[in-house]
């Protein structure tokens, strides 16, 4: 039976470079407008609040889009095995699982495996973005992160990303980059801004 530990407490801010995070979950919601999109993220939220987790779970936050409609699900757990162990028991299926496709009808998350994080200057990161690349395999992906990691920065240093996060998808054929920001970033696309997270404490 997998241990349920307390510890648990309500983080705004995720931490994206965690070292005990073994697999990290990744999704984007697209809701009607912003008070579906703040009732479903209240809602997942108050949902894993009340649940039974286990210590391999690490944290999980919601982040609203400033578009007012996506949502950006992002959950660390230790590793891929024991978040199968806790989606393969019919309980939390039954609970949980109901529970959140109740506020929102969702494909499972994209799985990935983290790579590496690139540094650009110091500060917490108070606002995201998420791109998406499609790879060939796992190597391929590798190559890009490093590619992306050492390209020089084209926008002014204060709009600059304090951090990039890169994860390898477990099937390869997919790189995400998580990049932090301490201002409200520019671009055509949305950036997230966290709406509430819970977290277990790192040891």
């Amino acid at each position: 039976m997998t241990a349920i530990v307390a510890g648990l407490r309500p983080v705004a801010l995720p931490d994206p470079a965690r070292p005990d995070a073994g697999l990290v979950l990744a999704s984007l919601w697209h809701t009607e407008g912003p008070e579906q999109q703040q009732r479903v993220m209240s809602g997942v939220m108050d949902a894993w609040e009340k649940a039974r987790l286990p210590a391999a779970y690490l944290a999980r936050h919601c982040m609203a889009g400033s578009d007012g409609r996506t949502i950006l699900n992002f959950a660390q757990w230790t590793s891929p095995e024991a978040h199968r162990a806790f989606t393969a028991d019919p309980r939390n299926q039954q609970s949980l699982g109901s529970a959140v496709q109740a506020l929102y009808s969702a494909d499972p998350p994209g799985r990935y495996v983290p790579y590496h994080f690139a540094r650009r200057h110091d500060g917490a990161a108070r606002y995201f973005t998420a791109t998406w690349h499609d790879t060939k395999d796992y190597g391929m992906a590798r190559l890009l992160a490093d590619e992306l990691t050492g390209r020089a920065p084209a926008a002014p240093a204060s709009s600059v990303a304090g951090a990039e996060h890169f994860y390898i998808g477990e099937a390869g054929r997919q790189l995400l980059v998580l990049a932090g920001f301490q201002n409200e970033p520019g671009g055509d696309g949305p950036w997230f801004r966290p709406f509430r997270g819970l977290v277990r404490a790192a040891r």
